[in-house]
């Protein structure tokens, strides 16, 4: 058996989306699946940071995964970071350890290549990963409810849709809010702009109606001040990412109200994925939640583990910025 790692792309990158569409169709159809998927590939930022690789032998699919290549901060320290996303063995492979080895090859390449860390997020035991070295990070998930104005109907506030010429100023909201974590994201202008339209493309590939994604501004002498991304689905909201100049997120608050005030007679249900220190005055966490997903790290090459371990206050994340 000589087993090799490719580039999973044309007919190859079809058989994939066979394969995987019944577990992470996301409720599209099959065509709208292999839509969704490309047009990640072929956002600029996914054309230079994102593939998919498989394993193979002898032109059979035995293990697949999506390799990101991402910047991170962790403990002040600007390091590369290998994301890992979409593992999967076709049924009749499995029990061979055939993923397991396409991530410790993966792995290897990456450290050669100067990461310093890898980041997954699972949705299976953590046991499967920690063999391979992974450690559990905290997500902080909460729910939220969004108090009501002081006065009657919805808040005045300077107020737009956002767009493509908000992502400089998105991205130094960003590393505003994230000086005061020990882990995370580092951001920049291609990079939001695949993450936005990546919620975008969902719900665009999918039945009308079934998901929306918002994404509004609160501009002020001249530029955006604070943003959010909303993920609609029915009567839950999930916001995936948001900044505000203002240290408090009030002006996100402010937008949060707005957007309730449109229809104050439906009920909406609120989840995000706050970085520590950020709560705007006009949100409230009604519960803590267990994240559907678990968030998994592991340093590659000379790194060593953050000392002391990460905690939930030291992490800040989006809920955008899984994969």
């Amino acid at each position: 058996m000589a087993l090799d790692v490719v580039a999973a792309t044309g007919d190859l990158l079809e058989e994939i989306l066979d394969e995987t569409y019944p577990m992470w169709g996301e409720g599209l159809e099959r065509a709208a699946y292999s839509k969704y998927n490309q047009a990640q590939l072929a956002t600029p930022w996914g054309a230079t940071h994102l593939r998919r690789v498989a394993l193979m032998d002898e032109g059979r699919l035995l293990a697949t995964a999506k390799r990101y290549d991402l910047t991170a901060r962790v403990d002040g320290q600007v390091v590369r970071m290998l994301g890992l996303g979409a593992v999967f063995t076709p049924e009749a492979h499995r029990g061979h350890g055939y993923a397991a080895e396409l991530l410790r090859r993966m792995l290897l390449e990456a450290a050669d290549e100067g990461f310093g860390v890898a980041l997954l997020f699972s949705e299976i035991s953590p046991r499967y990963y920690e063999h391979l070295g992974f450690r559990r990070l905290p997500v902080n998930q909460v729910a939220l409810s969004v108090q009501p104005g002081r006065r009657p109907g919805t808040p005045a506030i300077p107020m737009r849709s956002g767009d493509f010429g908000d992502l400089r100023s998105i991205v130094e909201m960003n590393a505003s809010q994230s000086t005061s974590s020990r882990f995370s994201l580092v951001r920049d202008a291609e990079y939001v702009r695949h993450a936005i339209a990546k919620k975008r493309l969902l719900a665009a590939c999918g039945r009308p109606g079934h998901r929306r994604v918002e994404f509004f501004v609160v501009e002020e002498g001249g530029r955006a001040a604070a943003y959010v991304v909303l993920l609609e689905v029915g009567d839950y909201v999930m916001i995936t990412e948001c900044g505000d100049r203002d240290p408090s997120g009030s002006r996100v608050g402010a937008l949060l109200q707005a957007i309730v005030a449109r229809d104050p007679l439906e009920p909406i249900h609120v989840r995000a994925w706050l970085p520590p220190n950020f709560l705007p005055p006009q949100l409230e966490i009604t519960a803590h939640e267990i994240a559907p997903i678990t968030m998994m790290m592991r340093p590659l090459g000379r790194a060593v583990w953050p000392t002391p371990p990460l905690g939930v206050t030291d992490t800040a994340w989006w809920h955008g910025d899984a994969f």
